[in-house]
């Protein structure tokens, strides 16, 4: 049974989330534990045009009834953020969080947002993340454990996540993306505060590397970058909302600075650094508006097929997931094709 990792190959905001949520049904995933940095992703997913679904804190894996959540112990927490999505989508009973995660507190979030290299060069999201993670570091940071309101949800998700891995399925989630790691980034310091990989996943939540069966590594059609740092071809704003592909950070607000094409070298570095044993490839109605809501293998078209081929040859993966559109139905699996 064992785990499956999900990353990110870029610069983050390429519907992890949602995949973690498709994979959590694909595999009938007994949990969906979140590894990461903390509050400074957002996840989002449509159910409709009126329902949507958005976290900071949580992993979407919750979407599949059967589906527990939870939280690894590299994670820090946020308890307001924690405490506010677990009652809005009525999680009681369905979340842990490892006794052994940082906490982020209001200080936190205050230190970081006036922080002027933090505001000024790196365009942090004011999260409070990487300030509590550093306080981690220098063994002064509170932990979930210190924390009275969070006892009930307490566990030891290093235990939970390799013996569930061994019995059933489980599916680990990692927020932001490779390209955006502190210690393997060429964009230094344009990076976040920890490294965003398969094994740096794995560390987060304590999976022993036998209890990994794969990792799903998530590409962006059309990539995107928030904030400051390099970005491969990239699109002035107005061919961005001329094409209609704006998009808006889930937790900044701000607009996303969009690239013409995949950076393929760094792609393949990417690949490199994860080894995936399959590739989700998202954003797809981005690079050709004519797959738009499609949830059929019959009507991807050539464009895409040729896409598919070309992120193949640089990761030497299989894509196994398309997304065409912004609704969690418009995740096509296109594992069987040719089989």
């Amino acid at each position: 049974m064992d785990a499956i990792i999900v990353v990110d190959a870029l610069w983050g905001d390429s519907g992890k989330g949602k995949v973690a949520a498709f994979l959590s049904q694909r595999e009938n995933a007994s949990w969906c534990i979140r590894a990461g940095i903390g509050t400074n992703a957002g996840h989002s997913v449509y159910l409709s045009e009126e329902h949507v679904i958005r976290t900071r804190q949580l992993p979407l894996g919750f979407l599949h009834p059967a589906t527990q959540v939870a939280i690894g112990s590299g994670v820090a927490v946020d308890p307001q953020i924690f405490h506010d999505e677990v009652a809005r989508y009525g999680l009681q009973g369905r979340v842990q969080v490892d006794y052994r995660c940082p906490i982020i507190t209001a200080e936190h979030i205050r230190r970081e947002r006036e922080h002027a290299h933090l505001v000024g060069t790196v365009g942090t999201t004011g999260s409070g993340s990487g300030m509590a993670q550093a306080d981690f570091v220098l063994r002064q940071a509170q932990q979930a454990k210190d924390i009275p309101s969070l006892q009930p949800y307490l566990g030891d998700i290093a235990q939970v996540a390799n013996e569930q891995a061994r019995a059933t399925s489980v599916i680990i989630e990692c927020s932001q993306g490779t390209m955006l790691s502190l210690a393997l980034s060429p964009d230094y310091p344009f990076v976040t505060s920890g490294n965003c990989t398969v094994v740096a996943a794995a560390d987060d939540v304590g999976l022993n590397w036998r209890n990994i069966a794969g990792a799903v590594m998530v590409v962006k059609a059309v990539p995107s970058r928030v904030g400051a740092g390099p970005l491969p071809n990239e699109m002035e704003r107005d061919e961005i909302r001329r094409r209609g592909i704006a998009e808006y950070g889930v937790v900044t607000g701000r607009l996303r600075r969009k690239a013409s094409d995949i950076p393929w070298e760094l792609l393949r570095y990417a690949a490199m650094l994860n080894n995936p044993t399959e590739i989700a490839l998202t954003f797809c109605d981005h690079y050709d508006p004519h797959v738009v809501g499609a949830t059929q293998v019959e009507n991807l078209t050539p464009a895409i097929w040729e896409l598919i081929t070309r992120v193949e040859e640089a990761t030497n993966a299989p894509v196994t997931i398309v997304e065409t559109g912004k609704l969690f139905e418009h995740m096509i699996d296109v594992r069987k094709v040719g089989a």
